[in-house]
């Protein structure tokens, strides 16, 4: 598997898209607009990646800045993470969320932020909870908070 931005490799914006359109439709205005956002800007924030594995979309996610809940400062976030529903259970979430962790690390952030209405989930990952808030499409959600990684440091080989 490998994880690309979808400025790297647009062509794999429709399958993304589809995947997200049957399994969240109600999310869709928003992630429209994101990568509308992500290709009309060079970089490197707002930007989507998308994990292909034998030619097929099998996740992604997104990185988007916004405010921190109940402050006015703003924060770096994952947002729509996901793995198709086809392909889950193959542990590509853990994947994703240390690519994102590792991005932010690189671009200078400490922390990291995501909303999810999955408790006792993102938790596993070292996330934990800062309050309730709801996302865009209405739904209640729970905001959580990670610090970043750092990035990979290439050793030259002598």
């Amino acid at each position: 598997m490998k994880i690309y931005s979808i400025r790297e490799r647009p062509e794999f914006i429709p399958a993304m898209l589809e995947s997200l359109e049957r399994h969240w439709p109600a999310c869709m205005p928003w992630i429209k607009k994101h990568m509308g956002l992500v290709l009309a800007q060079p970089g490197p924030i707002p930007d989507a990646y998308i994990a292909v594995d034998h030619g097929k979309v099998v996740g992604g996610y997104t990185l988007a800045i916004k405010q921190i809940l109940y402050s006015e400062a703003e924060g770096l976030w994952i947002a729509t993470l996901y793995v198709d529903p086809k392909f889950r259970g193959q542990h590509l979430s853990p994947i994703l969320i240390d690519h994102a962790r590792r991005r932010g690390g690189e671009l200078g952030y400490e922390k990291i932020y995501l909303a999810s209405e999955h408790c006792n989930y993102y938790e596993k990952y070292g996330f934990y909870t800062i309050g309730p808030d709801a996302c865009a499409w209405g739904e209640p959600t729970q905001m959580f908070e990670n610090t970043t990684l750092p990035p990979v440091v290439h050793k030259k080989i002598a």
